[in-house]
């Protein structure tokens, strides 16, 4: 997991009191929704309970609702809604959508993936509405200013970029730490990706220098494909020397693979997500 922002702790104070009030009751309740194979982009063997604090308190929101229990329900709905205000309310930390932000948000990693899961989590809670004519499930309004906010901020910052990627962490000592963060970005950048794609959503949203909207293209998409799932999946050393091959170390500036990058393969995957190549 890569270490929480300043940006992110910042949250912590407000959140703290309104969460030992909510969840004294739940502190035993699993964080294994925020890693579930449908969505895997938090990193299960690197993960911590000195991550982020908006990025387990989002974790334990699916937990409560997963439990299917009445009484956690309620509780993960009042912790979503309470977060979904801490978030908004601190957007400087994190939304590089308005301009000249980019300079102050770096990559916030852990409360980007705070905000998709809670945005995950509102298509659950609150459904899905009436289908549009593209026969996808619409967000709240409130919502979709979050996620096209969210998209625009990870666009301005270069994330979908993968030397921009190799920039960030590649200079790391340790292969292993290297090759975590950077198969972290690249699962993030696809769940976003996949995310978008289940609503409909007009994508009218722009920064402030209308350069930039807020839907993510296949052709955005300007890295390799993640790889070897069974090292990401690994929690213990075993598992870890287990799965690692030769192919994790080599990360250099120099070779940013531009031949294997998904955006290569722009209409196919498209045509895959959307039926049509031209409709996203």
């Amino acid at each position: 997991m890569l270490a929480p922002t300043a940006g992110s702790k910042s949250l912590d104070a407000k959140e703290d009191h309104h969460v030992r009030i909510v969840c004294a009751a739940e502190s035993t309740v699993p964080l294994n929704a925020g890693f579930h194979p449908r969505w895997p982009f938090v990193h299960r063997g690197s993960f911590s309970d000195h991550e982020a604090p908006l990025l387990i308190k989002s974790m334990l929101v699916l937990g409560l609702w997963l439990s299917k229990e009445r009484k956690a329900h309620s509780k993960a709905i009042d912790l979503h809604n309470f977060l979904g205000s801490a978030i908004r309310q601190q957007t400087e930390a994190w939304d590089a959508s308005v301009a000249d932000a980019s300079s102050t948000c770096k990559w916030p990693i852990a409360t980007y993936q705070a905000i998709l899961l809670h945005l995950i989590f509102a298509a659950l809670y609150r459904g899905g509405g009436e289908l549009d004519l593209d026969l996808k499930p619409s967000l709240a309004p409130a919502d979709v200013d979050l996620l096209e906010r969210l998209v625009i901020s990870c666009k301005k910052l270069g994330m979908f970029y993968y030397p921009n990627i190799l920039q960030h962490y590649c200079d790391s000592i340790l292969p292993g730490y290297t090759w975590v963060t950077i198969e972290e970005v690249k699962r993030f950048d696809l769940a976003l990706f996949k995310v978008c794609g289940a609503f409909s959503i007009l994508g009218k949203g722009e920064d402030r220098t209308g350069n930039l909207d807020g839907r993510i293209r296949a052709c955005d998409l300007q890295f390799p494909p993640p790889r070897n799932t069974p090292l990401w999946n690994a929690v213990t050393k075993e598992e870890w020397e287990s799965a690692a091959t030769a192919d994790m170390d080599p990360h250099s500036l120099d070779d940013p693979l531009p031949l294997q990058w998904i955006s290569n393969s722009a209409e196919i995957v498209e045509l895959i997500a959307t039926g049509s190549p031209g409709l996203f």
